[in-house]
């Protein structure tokens, strides 16, 4: 088997036009090099985070299949769920409201949170208050969350009303959850009611969804005791610091112990067993399983805080811990050390190593450049250290990244590495003159990562051989001799 190196420059691509013009073959000369000696495509890039991309990555879908659950539940009108009939008798018979916090990241987020709205209503004249948690990256998302408010304002009847929006990076800060809970406890803060304009302020003001302060849209919709609460979420969410500030709150005097928490899908929460509607789904194909099957082992160099994901997405939408797949925490820096991390690499004895480096962490336009320089510098070593021992290594990048930062002049300027990700396949078979490097997914490329390591793995990526008629007709002639 063949050991091949996946670098990663995550955040980092093809700059668009209207971008401040980072790249450069001085700043990364090994990178430039690379892109005139051995094989450099562009690919497409529809990510703007690492976790949609680690899920295309590793299982070639771009929702969880915890969507695909809930699509069919809706599609064969199966909503009939034994929890949640027993949250709706709770709300009759405590004479009580229902609070849905709905976690909102995709496009169909809202077409389910509807027909479950639809559902519901049908059973009980009690008030609803949905609740909001923007999870969203882009800017650009605001077009389809200014129709999904819409669309919620319209399906709304008189008994269900919106409450309050947060953004998901905000709640999920202490200073953020704080200033949340203040708000559903005594509906103090922001309020909007005309959306429209919300939505066009943050627009304007380039705010994240995912960064949106806590802001209100009606009112009468905070916690009383015996209330009944449902998370709508798609993905395992850790309720505990949540709950911690909850109870530790001095807004209002009520009895919390009345209030029920119920989830959509599983939840951490360390203080009480929250009861789900569903069980996560499973998928059969994943990154784990195609590493297994060709008897190779995976290392992953990533920050603390990221291998918990990456692993949830690499071995099929479970939290389950492997010996084919280990991780190597880089907090401390020494992936930017390239002697250290040649040290490392001739260390493993893994067939596939990942290397996550970054650039969405960078405050200004000076560091992405400094980053980026260091990066290169790491990418000159490993490209001696492969092209002596005939291995691969694939730089390519799981997202983009779409800001504005100050440049060295303190101007505000665009950086736009959103459009499509270099992939640069640094090795001494594969060739444009013997193979070709079509369009695809990060699953597509994945693949083909894996049949490079082994080739009893047969499954096509994107990297295929070129047929004996069309590589004839790029053979080099034969020099004359002299």
């Amino acid at each position: 088997m063949k050991r091949n190196i996946l670098l990663l420059i995550n955040g980092f691509g093809v700059e668009k036009a209207d971008s401040y013009n980072i790249y450069s073959g001085e700043l990364m000369p090994n990178m430039d090099r690379l892109t005139k000696e051995r094989v450099f495509v562009s690919i497409p890039n529809n990510y703007l985070d690492y976790i949609s991309a680690y899920r295309n990555f590793s299982m070639g879908i771009n929702e969880p299949l915890t969507y695909s659950l809930i699509e069919n539940n809706i599609s064969n009108e199966n909503l009939n769920n034994e929890l949640l009939n027993n949250i709706i008798d709770n709300v009759n018979n405590l004479n009580s409201r229902l609070h849905i916090i709905c976690y909102w990241d995709s496009s169909s987020t809202i077409d389910h949170l509807v027909a479950y709205l639809r559902f519901i209503q049908n059973k009980t004249n009690a008030k609803i208050y949905v609740h909001i948690i923007l999870c969203q990256q882009s800017i650009n998302d605001y077009k389809n969350i200014d129709r999904g408010f819409q669309i919620l304002s319209y399906e709304l009847g008189s008994n269900i009303k919106l409450g309050v929006v947060v953004g998901e990076n905000y709640i999920n800060n202490i200073l953020g959850m704080k200033e949340y809970i203040k708000c559903i406890m005594t509906e103090a803060g922001e309020k909007w009611k005309d959306l429209d304009k919300k939505v066009q302020v943050l627009t304007q003001t380039k705010t994240k969804p995912r960064d949106t302060r806590t802001f209100s849209v009606n009112n009468d919709y905070k916690f009383e005791e015996n209330d009944q609460v449902l998370l709508f979420n798609y993905a395992s969410v850790n309720l505990t610091p949540f709950i911690n500030e909850l109870y530790l709150q001095k807004y209002r005097t009520l009895n919390l112990d009345t209030i029920k928490f119920y989830s959509l899908f599983p939840l951490k929460c360390e203080n009480r067993q929250i009861p789900f509607m569903f069980n996560f789904a499973v998928s059969s194909n994943y990154m784990l399983n195609s590493i297994k099957s060709i008897n190779a082992k995976c290392i992953v160099m990533d920050k603390k805080d990221n291998c918990a994901n990456i692993n949830y997405y690499l071995t099929g939408l479970r939290n389950i811990i492997d010996n084919d797949l280990k991780y190597l925490p880089t907090d401390d820096g020494f992936i930017y050390d390239p002697n250290k991390m040649l040290e490392v690499i001739k260390s493993l004895n893994n067939e596939l190593i990942i290397i996550n480096y970054e650039i969405n962490t960078c405050k200004t336009i000076e560091e992405i450049k400094d980053r980026l320089s260091k990066i290169d510098a790491v990418i000159g070593v490993l490209d001696n250290y492969i092209r002596e021992n005939h291995y691969s290594m694939f730089i390519t990048s799981l997202y983009g990244l779409q800001v504005d930062l100050y440049n060295q002049k303190q101007e505000l300027c665009k950086v736009n590495f959103s459009g499509r990700v270099p992939l640069i396949i640094d090795d001494e078979v594969i060739n444009l003159a013997q193979f070709t490097v079509s369009e695809g997914s990060l699953y597509d490329l994945a693949n083909s990562i894996y049949q490079n390591i082994n080739n009893d793995y047969k499954i096509t990526g994107l990297i295929k051989r070129k047929s004996s008629f069309f590589s004839f007709l790029y053979k080099k002639p034969k020099e004359d001799k002299k």
